[in-house]
């Protein structure tokens, strides 16, 4: 098992295009919160771009390879999404996909 750093970036597609600051501020928390709430995850991150409505998230993870990685990583992030009213199905309609990235994590000396 390898240690991998998962960046996703999503650019938000809400409903009132109008004010998307706004509801990305009010999705924020509740999408973070449910990232961190996530058990075999580590270093989780999440930042977010209010002028562009572009969401980051970074995620480490363990699996055999980086597609076991990115798979669990886009899991991780459809949850948190959902937890925030963007449900499954149709969830890419509110946060379309931008960009993935995988990288195999360096081994930390201890």
């Amino acid at each position: 098992m390898t240690n991998y750093l998962v960046r996703v970036e999503c650019a938000a597609q809400l409903e009132a295009a109008d004010d998307l600051r706004a509801e990305l501020t009010a999705d924020f928390d509740v999408i973070a919160d449910a990232l961190f709430d996530l058990d075999d995850l580590h270093d989780q991150d999440l930042n977010a771009d209010l002028a562009t409505g572009i969401l980051t998230f970074s995620i480490g993870v363990v699996s055999d390879d980086e597609f076991g990685a990115l798979d669990r990583a886009l899991g991780a992030v459809r949850t948190a999404l959902h937890a925030a009213g963007r449900g499954t199905p149709g969830w890419e309609r509110q946060y379309r996909m931008l960009r993935q990235e995988v990288e195999e994590e360096p081994i930390r000396a201890s």
